[in-house]
């Protein structure tokens, strides 16, 4: 839209009420029992668009409950359309009660619409010289768009939102936006019971419009429309093509006049606002007001004293926190914390390596109450103390600095703390709370009860930010201390344990006040997206599952990996010289400008792309130039082992903690947006296992303590059973019921041959399409990844899919939500995509954003399956006594270690949980295995 002086911001009442109603999930007021999801959903969004358009102008339309002209003109105008719902017709009053306590005005007029009233208005708000956006859930307003009005529709998630232009329209349509009516009246429009032409689709409607320009334009040249058969049938409809014109066109001269002035955006009445956010039972909205435009720093603290029984606190202005310094204090805080109902917890620490951290401070906050607590334990006057692992024999460790002043003994702390954390029935708040289970554990407090962590919540509602500072102020309004005033940057910067106890006391106790407000927020907003399940039953029951897994660790051979190593150095030299001798002279082959010379310059390869700084040689590149020159070969294996020989054989012994001996790596639950667990420091989870060199790097992970052994437990195909439950194909189906080679009966079905007479070319290929509909291959990615011709591939797929119809219907499914703009998992795990990358003209955009959402619902299941498998594992070990059993998750596979006289029944108990972990419509299948390392094992049976 052009630059003009003001936004009006015009909202269809009634269609957002409806969307919302059918997206959010269903809410009440529990002091009532009231429906209110439409209503929060509305609320919202209403302050989103707020905080994001900052508009000059606000109004709301609604229709009115009597007839309109259209229903006098056609008495089956809309009769296709439901009866409300009651629940739905409840919470309209409420929506113009919020409306209301917005200060916004609201218009409506007896025998129009709510789009009547819009049209109209957005005509006089654009002769004052203002752009509009209009908000709504439907898109009969298309036909108003023009150079200075917009529309904002919702999609399946209601506060998604995508926004259309004239380039918009005709993008989608083909026509401009003041054909709509004229296509609505050629197509029709079952939500509006109009008929529209037989015969006449939404592609030769808008060919047509744009020939003739509009339906009485094709009605005046009717000889000139081809085919016969379309113009016989505009013929036979003329008079009810240009009626549902007429039903279809929005009126823009109904009886309302605009208020500007009453249309202005502010000054709020907070005190109104809040009033009916506490009514309604909108506590986690009540922290967005404080974004509303226009608001002082007073109005802001006002709304969050309004929010919090802790005003001064969380509006910055508060009172220092209570420093457990003595047994007295330490008496008072036990019995607070005995009467709490719930407790947030953080840990100050001196590292961000939870096994390795020495624990400096930890914050408290019982609930209900404002009061937050100190106690500090591992301050020091100088610097903190430095634990140095060595290279052969123990760590050396540097004399410790004397102990701050006003401290309690850790062991003290730890004896009074214990009871309560470990009490299960007292929850547990925190943020990123597996770190701090896994330094109070190691410090002797064994944390139970974690009930919400605020980091996994965002995580699950796909916010941006999931660093509590940043999720602060987003959802808070709240400015947080940043900790590089604490502690300093770079070369300067000192250890949270050389902080002065009174500001590391400020700033954990602002950190916990911090967790329990956005707990308030993300709790609402976790309910109100459905994912209640999800994260109350999967996501946090797996945080101390997790965290017992990294305290756990895994032992290394480190005699093996030095030999390796050895070995590697003498191979790599090898390559190096072959390198220089394929090519003639010595280069850097390390520097790709170096290396991208030599290939397409000197060897005159053909180039793939160039970068800025030169010619691409990245993997992708050279793998397409195999076969072409020897070098290429050797620098593939040259790369492949000096990665191998750096991230895993010299770098693993590094990293054995010298407390236990082992390694302890990271397992992150807020990454990966299809709900996998990643690992890091090191990554467990990349280490090749179909390479020779790979499976040695395994070998070098062994069992660590006499008479254990390791225990593998790998889901067979999970990703395949999951599609077949998705798909409900019943070819599928049956051959995993029937317990066939699936890859096989693949091949059996498509070369049409019997499963006996497979052959290994034919199964590889069939396994190859499996896995790779998964991820919405291609007939050019089937090709490159078989010996088959691009056309052979196509033939292969097109194929496959009259063999799987299911398989293909669930991916034209898939891809049809996700143009709704979410696809999800079955335990309610949900991805969002934009219009601009799922409906993208550009193809290969396009194209990756259908094989996400293809692939999302998929891997997403599997991984909360296995997450399902893991927590009820974890329980079941813990109640036979067997500690230390769960070590490794690498996707679809489980690491344990066991005491070898226990393997048959641990095995046993292993493949039950996991094989009846989720209900599917094919049986799950486990493979498990054991042996001294990760890579000699063999199956164990019954």
């Amino acid at each position: 839209m052009a630059d003009r002086p003001g936004l009006f911001l015009l909202f269809d009442g009634h269609a957002l009420v409806h969307r919302a109603y059918h997206a959010m999930p269903p809410l009440t007021v529990q002091r009532t029992g009231e429906p209110s999801g439409a209503v929060f959903g509305v609320a919202t969004m209403l302050l989103r668009l707020l905080a994001d358009y900052q508009p000059s102008y606000l109004a709301f339309a609604f229709d009115l409950p009597a007839p309109t002209f259209r229903h006098a003109e056609y008495a089956d105008y809309k009769a296709n359309r439901p009866a409300g719902d009651p629940d739905l017709r409840a919470q309209i009053p409420r929506v113009r009660q919020l409306v209301t306590a917005f200060g916004i005005p609201y218009y409506e007029a007896e025998g129009y619409e709510a789009d009547d009233i819009i049209g109209t208005l957005s005509r006089q708000i654009e002769e004052r010289g203002l752009d509009t956006i209009i908000v709504t859930g439907d898109q009969d307003t298309f036909q108003l768009i023009d150079d200075h009005i917009s529309v904002l529709t919702s999609r399946k998630g209601f506060t998604d939102t995508v926004l259309y232009t004239p380039a918009a329209i005709r993008e989608r349509y083909g026509i401009a936006p003041h054909q709509i009516p004229d296509l609505k009246a050629l197509v029709g429009d079952p939500s509006d019971n109009l008929k529209g032409v037989p015969g006449i689709g939404e592609k030769t409607a808008a060919k047509l419009l744009q020939q003739f320009g509009s339906v009485e334009g094709i009605l005046d040249h009717l000889e000139e429309v081809t085919p016969t058969r379309i113009r016989e049938a505009l013929a036979a409809h003329r008079d009810n093509v240009l009626f549902s014109k007429r039903l279809a066109t929005i009126v823009r001269d109904a009886p309302v006049t605009l208020d500007l002035d009453a249309s202005a955006v502010g000054p709020f009445d907070l005190a109104k606002i809040t009033e009916f956010f506490r009514e309604m039972e909108f506590r986690s909205l009540l922290g967005r007001v404080q974004t509303l435009p226009g608001l002082s720093e007073r109005a802001r603290s006002e709304v969050q004293l309004a929010m919090f029984p802790a005003a001064a606190q969380a509006a910055g202005s508060a009172p220092p926190p209570t420093i457990v310094r003595t047994e007295a204090d330490l008496e008072r805080l036990e019995r607070i914390l005995a009467s709490a109902e719930e407790i947030v917890l953080d840990t100050e620490t001196d590292s961000r390596e939870a096994m390795q951290a020495r624990l400096v401070g930890i914050a408290l906050l019982p609930l209900p109450g404002d009061e937050a607590f100190y106690i500090p334990v591992g301050h020091v006057d100088g610097p903190a103390l430095q634990v140095v692992p060595a290279k052969h024999g123990p760590a050396a460790a540097l004399l410790a600095p004397s102990a701050a002043a006003g401290q309690l003994p850790l062991d003290l702390v730890v004896a009074r703390l214990k009871p309560v954390m470990a009490d299960p029935a007292k929850p547990k708040i925190a943020h990123n709370g597996k770190y701090d289970l896994i330094v109070l554990a190691e410090h002797g407090v064994e944390v139970a009860g974690l009930r919400f962590d605020t980091m996994i919540a965002a995580y699950l509602l796909n916010e941006r930010a999931l660093g509590l500072k940043e999720l602060a102020a987003a959802k808070l309004g709240m400015e947080m201390t940043p900790i590089s005033d604490l502690i300093g940057k770079g070369a300067k910067q000192i250890s949270m344990a050389e902080v002065a106890i009174e500001p590391a006391a400020a700033y954990a106790a602002r950190d916990v006040i911090a967790t329990a407000r956005c707990r308030d927020v993300l709790a609402r907003e976790i309910e109100a997206q459905g994912l209640s399940q999800l994260f109350y039953d999967i996501e946090m029951p797996l945080v101390p599952v997790l965290a017992a897994m990294e305290r756990c660790g895994i032992a290394v051979d480190t005699a093996l990996l030095r030999s390796l190593s050895r070995e590697l150095a003498e191979k790599i030299l090898e390559l190096e010289a072959a390198i220089y001798s394929s090519v003639g002279h010595r280069f850097n082959i390390n520097s790709t400008q170096q290396l991208g010379a030599v290939l397409f310059e000197e060897l005159k390869l053909p180039s793939a792309r160039r970068t800025k700084t030169g010619y691409s040689t990245d993997a992708q590149v050279l793998e397409e130039l195999r076969g072409l020159h020897p070098v290429v070969e050797q620098i593939l294996e040259y790369r492949q082992l000096t990665k191998l020989k750096a991230t895993y054989v010299d770098a693993l012994p590094a990293l054995i903690n010298p407390k236990t001996g082992r390694i302890h790596t990271n397992f992150n639950q807020t990454v990966a947006r299809t709900g996998r667990l990643s690992s890091s420091e090191p990554n467990l989870q990349n280490i090749p296992v179909r390479t020779p060199l790979g499976r040695r790097i395994r070998q070098a992970f062994i069992a660590g303590r006499p008479g254990a052994v390791l225990l593998s437990a790998d889901y067979s195909q999970i990703e395949l059973r999951v599609l077949a439950h998705m798909s409900r194909d019943p070819r599928l189906v049956e051959a995993f019921e029937r317990g066939e080679d699936i890859h096989a009966a693949t091949a059996a079905a498509i070369f049409r041959v019997p499963l006996e007479d497979v052959t290994p070319d034919q199964r590889r290929v069939a396994k190859t399409t499996n896995f790779g509909i998964i991820y919405g291959i291609s007939d050019f990615g089937l090709a490159e990844r078989t010996e088959l011709s691009r056309k052979e591939a196509a033939e292969f797929i097109r194929t496959y899919f009259e063999t799987y119809p299911g398989i293909k219907e669930y991916l034209e499914r898939t891809k049809a939500e996700a143009r709704q703009g979410r696809v999800q998992t079955l335990t309610g795990r949900y991805q969002l995509f934009s219009e601009r990358e799922i409906l993208s003209p550009n193809p290969s955009v396009r194209g990756a954003a259908e094989r996400t959402a293809i692939n999302m619902p998929i891997q997403g299941t599997a991984a909360d399956i296995i997450k399902i498998a893991m927590i009820r594992l974890h329980e079941e070990l813990r109640r036979r006594e067997i500690d230390c059993g769960l070590l490794l998750q690498v996707h679809d596979e489980l690491v344990l270690e066991i005491d070898e006289h226990r393997l048959k029944e641990v095995a046993a108990l292993v493949r039950e949980v996991m094989e009846h972990a989720f209900p599917l419509s094919v049986p799950l299948q486990v493979e498990v295995k054991a042996g001294k390392n990760w890579d000699e094992m063999t199956p164990v049976h019954g």
